[in-house]
């Protein structure tokens, strides 16, 4: 499975797997170039993250930050969630559900 991400509206949809074999087909990720205002990143078709995808969505987070954009995470899945409890970053993460 490939990693998709499409920009509807204010939203992000992430479709896929999103780990270390695809990440490279979203670095550098130019998405967030399109977008102003508040974000959503939408995971609801989101099949597998490794913590190789946990640290590019935080990497994506800070750059969002420094662009003054709002970030809201939508539909996490437990996965998402899990590994940013083992890694210690779940604070960090801007979930909105």
């Amino acid at each position: 499975m490939i990693l998709s991400i499409e920009l509807r509206g204010d939203t992000l949809h992430f479709t896929g797997m999103l780990n270390r074999d695809t990440l490279m087909l979203h670095s550098p990720f130019k998405l967030l170039n399109n977008v102003s205002g508040a974000v959503n990143f939408d995971f609801t078709a989101l099949e597998n993250i490794d913590t190789a995808g946990l640290a590019w969505l935080l990497q994506q987070l800070t750059r969002a930050k420094e662009r003054g954009l709002s970030i809201a995470l939508c539909n996490v899945p437990k996965q998402l969630l899990s590994l940013a409890e083992v890694t210690a970053v779940r604070p960090l993460l801007p979930i909105s559900n």
